[in-house]
């Protein structure tokens, strides 16, 4: 055991003589290299000023540009409301005092006498509404001029200084293509002004179908993007790289995809602006636009289909009349209407129908069957709405139809019916 302590003493010595000896000759070397080399004066490095605008790429320049020109045009709505107590509480309803709710919202201004365009149901139920401008505190005062509950569109009007009013430029939003810049701008979870960029990811029939009668029963195509846009954004502008509005942002598809106000999943959908400019006149006039006036002031093609689909007709029925299990069939068509003038047949022999309701309704059993317009199936009359008023005037539909146990195709060009 002594000797092996001994040898580890000894080598240790060793390794340290080795050590000073080798850090000497290392010491020696290098004040030699740097007594022998010449001195060298050091280098100058000519400063260079910094141009922010070429630091920017061109997309960050035009996406500035257009915050800049047109950002003070966007405003921060905030709405209260108060509940109403339900006559169900009987002779306590009026002691008990709801508490005022609060909302927001985004909006834009339209024009210098005030009118701000936002969402429909960001004033929904309101009993005050103010509006913010961009770096401005203050609120003002605005009310409802006009609505258009089926198209989640609103007008309110601000009393506010004319030098706050930056209208913002509309854009023809027909001639918005898939892969563009969009640029969403408002006030999301309540956050002041706030900018966010992607591109138009799609123009699409609108996700919310309508089937129950909602938004998709009367804005059949809207603007997809994905560019944030979270709630409180509802209402605010998406622009282009012009800065020119293409929509109105109006909803998203949450994280668990559903439609709602959860937050961003990266795909967001704004009402085309150019489906809002042919309603203008009537907000502007204090109008309240309800379904039955748009449907009257677009082209139809003047049939009354059948409440049921084919789907849902009796199977006995169906065997027995060679009727297809999809489609909607035509209960009645109107005189000089398109429809008469293409050819198409209401059905002249009916079935009589208990509902399990007990209501009895008669059902047709010859008529034309619609199975698709322009190639999107058709079962109930939302899908065929939806793609009516996606037309412009004068264009024609193609209708599949089944007739006689046989399907064809019959082209009618929709007409406005008074």
């Amino acid at each position: 055991m002594e000797v092996f302590e001994m040898s580890m003493r000894n080598s240790s010595i060793l390794l340290g003589l080795l050590m000073m000896v080798g850090g000497g000759v290392l010491w020696f070397n290098l004040s030699k290299s740097q007594t022998e080399a010449s001195p060298t004066p050091p280098t100058q490095v000519q400063a260079q000023s910094f141009d922010q605008n070429r630091a920017f790429l061109e997309n960050e320049r035009n996406t500035i540009d257009v915050v800049q020109r047109t950002g003070d045009g966007v405003v921060f709505v905030a709405v209260r409301a108060t509940p109403r107590v339900s006559s169900d509480f009987g002779f306590f309803a009026p002691f008990l005092q709801p508490q005022p709710q609060e909302g927001t919202g985004s909006g834009f201004v339209l024009d210098q006498d005030g009118l701000i365009l936002t969402n429909y149901h960001v004033i929904e139920g309101a009993d005050q509404i103010t509006v913010r401008f961009h770096n401005d505190p203050k609120s003002y005062p605005a009310r409802v001029i006009g609505r258009a509950e089926p198209l989640d569109i609103a007008l309110i009007r601000v009393q506010a200084p004319r030098e706050k009013l930056k209208p913002m430029p509309l854009a023809d939003s027909d001639q918005v293509r898939v892969g563009q810049k969009a640029i969403a701008m408002g006030n999301p979870f309540g956050l002041e002004f706030t900018v966010t960029e992607g591109i138009v990811s799609a123009i699409r029939r609108n996700p919310n179908d309508g089937s129950s009668g909602g938004q998709g029963a009367f804005v059949p195509t809207v603007i997809q993007t994905d560019a944030a846009i979270n709630p409180g954004n509802s209402g605010g502008p998406l622009l282009n790289s012009r800065g020119e509005v293409i929509g109105i942002n109006t909803f998203i598809y949450s994280s668990a995809g559903a439609l709602g106000a959860a937050q961003s999943a990266g795909i967001g959908f704004a009402i085309p602006i150019n489906l809002v400019k042919q309603y203008l006149a009537d907000l502007k006039a204090g109008k309240d636009i309800t379904a039955e006036d748009i449907v009257r002031s677009r082209p139809r093609l003047g049939v009354t289909l059948s409440l049921l689909s084919m789907a849902e007709y009796p199977e006995n029925i169906r065997r027995q009349n060679r009727l297809p299990d999809t489609g909607l069939m035509i209960q009645q068509v109107e005189r000089g209407s398109p429809a008469e003038r293409a050819g198409l047949r209401a059905a002249t022999r009916t079935v009589q129908l208990q509902l399990r309701t007990g209501q009895v309704i008669e059902l047709g059993v010859n008529g034309d069957i619609l199975l698709e317009a322009d190639g999107n199936p058709i079962s109930n009359i939302n899908d065929l709405r939806a793609v009516l008023l996606s037309k412009k005037p004068g264009e024609a539909v193609t209708l599949k139809i089944w007739r006689d146990g046989q399907t064809r195709e019959v082209r009618v060009v929709p007409q406005v019916i008074r």
